[in-house]
């Protein structure tokens, strides 16, 4: 007998309010389209609808009318072509297509006109006074054709309004609020990630200040002992294990700082900035290491470049970061282009690399602390969020673009001198 085995609870995917924010948008879009259809078909229908009422009205007021006529001229016995004459003058006045007088057995005395198209027949037939024999029933047809033709022009200009009622709604209203709903779902999905890496910071700011102090202590004694190893000429051996010890250790050290930094608990010295200068400073310390790895660096900076408010030393270590990221996306060699320009009251930097990209999943995490594709070893995932945590302390924005395969871009924003926090 098989038996299914629930290897976990199931996933449960979080409901989002926007969804149904979503869903909302494209039922009042299909509400809209059956409006506008209600607009091209109403107005036509009630015009034709009333037009008929009118011509069944009239038919019947025709037929009185050439009845009472048909007395009055009855007794001057008019001919046969006289008789028929008056009654097509009557016809014409009152828009009647056919007209047909029968005697007995309904047999037909007298026919004039023509029959119109059965698509919309309205007639109307009354018997005829006993005195106006051998007739006894008239019969008339009204012409519909004008309605008709009225009625098609009422809709073609209907149905034109209602077009390009669709194709307003359809190509910018629905749109546009689709547009509003996403940057509102982006707004808050920042705000929530910001929040996060706030009170990731604070928790990170705590452990470090309780580590810094006692492995500062450890680390300062562990020099001493390696010194003292070295002048008294103790074992090789022991020496060595002195230098791993000390050199792990300054290892936690610089992770502590990085913490520091990554929790905005270090000191900024804020000024007027030249942020070509800033990175240029960079493309110095790494320029001939990243050559030597097949790795180009091309610049694309605007010489009229405004100052931005920053901290030089804080704004290094971000593109430090970032170009030693570029270097490792491209572990066979590449290009990285850097680009500096003016947008409304910032200043932006573009680090742009040739390597394998990042996945749309990693993309949303590489700004969290100790996140990293990087083999073991090779990273501590810390590189992006110090810098993430020194550019909001900016007041500044940094972006991700990204495909897998097709490279990666990030973007920083920093403000304007004079626009700083």
């Amino acid at each position: 007998m098989n038996v299914a085995i629930n290897d976990g609870p199931p996933t449960v995917t979080p409901h989002s309010p926007f969804q149904d924010l979503k869903k909302q948008t494209h039922k009042l879009e299909r509400i809209l389209f059956v409006l506008v259809g209600i607009i091209a078909l109403l107005p036509t229908s009630v015009f034709f609808l009333l037009g008929v009422r009118h011509l069944q009205a009239d038919a019947e007021l025709a037929v009185e009318h050439i009845g009472f006529m048909l007395e009055d001229i009855h007794g001057a016995s008019p001919e046969r072509p006289r008789l028929s004459k008056l009654l097509e003058e009557e016809m014409h006045l009152t828009g009647i297509a056919s007209l047909r007088l029968t005697g007995t057995r309904n047999r037909t005395m007298l026919a004039l006109g023509h029959s119109v198209s059965s698509f919309l027949p309205i007639r109307s037939q009354s018997n005829l006074s006993p005195s106006l024999v051998p007739f006894q029933t008239i019969a008339v047809e009204m012409d519909s054709n004008p309605l008709l033709f009225q009625s098609g022009r009422i809709f073609a200009i209907h149905l034109l309004v209602a077009a390009l009622l669709i194709l307003l709604i359809h190509r910018f209203s629905i749109p546009a609020l689709d547009k509003a709903i996403g940057q509102l779902e982006t707004t808050q999905a920042q705000l929530i990630h910001s929040e996060k890496m706030s009170a990731i910071g604070e928790i990170y700011a705590g452990l470090t200040h309780e580590i810094n102090n006692p492995l500062g202590v450890m680390i300062g004694k562990l020099e001493l002992l390696l010194k003292s190893a070295k002048d008294r000429q103790l074992a090789p051996e022991l020496i060595r294990d002195l230098e791993t010890v000390n050199r792990h250790g300054l290892r936690i050290a610089e992770l502590i700082r990085s913490l520091l930094i990554f929790a905005r608990k270090n000191t900024f010295n804020f000024s007027a900035t030249a942020l070509n200068h800033t990175i240029s400073e960079v493309l110095e310390l790494i320029e001939k290491p990243f050559a030597k790895q097949a790795i180009r660096i091309e610049t694309h900076f605007d010489p009229k470049l405004p100052y931005c408010h920053g901290s030089p030393g804080h704004l290094q270590q971000v593109f430090l970061n970032l170009l030693n990221n570029a270097r490792d996306a491209m572990p066979n060699g590449g290009t990285i282009t850097l680009r500096t320009y003016g947008k409304d009251h910032s200043v932006a930097a573009e680090v742009e690399d040739t390597g394998i990209g990042i996945t749309p999943e990693n993309r949303k995490r590489v700004f969290e602390p100790f996140f990293t594709t990087k083999g073991l070893g090779k990273g501590t995932g810390l590189g992006l969020s110090v810098a993430y945590g020194i550019i909001k302390t900016h007041g500044g924005e940094i972006e991700v673009e990204s495909m897998p395969g097709k490279g990666t871009l990030f973007r920083v924003m920093v403000p304007m001198e004079g626009t700083g926090p």
